[in-house]
C-alpha cells in the first residue's frame, strides 16, 4: 500500500486548507468581474483585481463523474472510488470524491454538497454527497 502525498499548503492556498480545517469550501472572489475561480491562485482569471477568499455555499450540480479503477498515488487502497466534478453555484468547477453514493444511482444534473468525512488518516479532506 502506497502512502497518499501530503497535502501542499503555501501563502496562496493557506486560506483555502484553514477553511476546509473549520469544515467551510473557500473561493476565491474577484469583486472587479464579479467572478469566483478554483483552485487557488496567486491572480485573478478574469481581471487585474485583487483577489478576496468567500466561503462558499458548499452546493452544486453533478456535471461528470466516475467510478475509478486505477489509482491516483496514495488511493490504491480505496479501489475502486467515486469521484466527481460539481459546478458550484458561484461558478467554479471542484474535483473531488464522492461519498455514500452508488455510481448505477449518480446522474449529471444531480444537485450536491460538500460533506466532511470523519478525517481518518490520509483520507480526502472534503467530498461531494447526493443532496436528498
Amino acid at each position: 500500500m502506497s502512502t497518499k502525498p501530503p497535502i501542499i499548503e503555501n501563502n496562496t492556498s493557506a486560506p483555502f486548507w484553514d477553511g476546509v480545517r473549520k469544515h467551510k469550501l473557500m473561493l476565491q472572489y474577484d469583486a472587479d468581474s464579479q467572478r469566483y475561480q478554483f483552485f487557488p491562485r496567486p491572480i485573478s482569471l478574469s481581471s487585474n483585481g485583487a483577489l478576496e477568499w468567500r466561503e462558499s455555499k458548499g452546493t452544486g450540480v453533478l456535471v461528470a463523474f466516475t467510478l475509478s479503477y486505477f489509482p491516483a498515488p496514495g488511493f490504491d487502497a480505496e479501489l475502486p472510488y467515486l469521484e466527481g466534478i460539481v459546478q458550484m453555484d458561484e461558478g467554479p468547477r471542484v474535483f473531488a470524491p464522492i461519498a455514500h453514493a452508488r455510481y448505477e444511482a449518480l446522474k449529471v444534473g444531480m444537485r450536491m454538497r460538500v460533506c466532511w468525512p470523519q478525517a481518518a488518516a490520509g483520507e480526502h479532506p472534503f467530498q461531494f454527497e447526493v443532496i436528498a
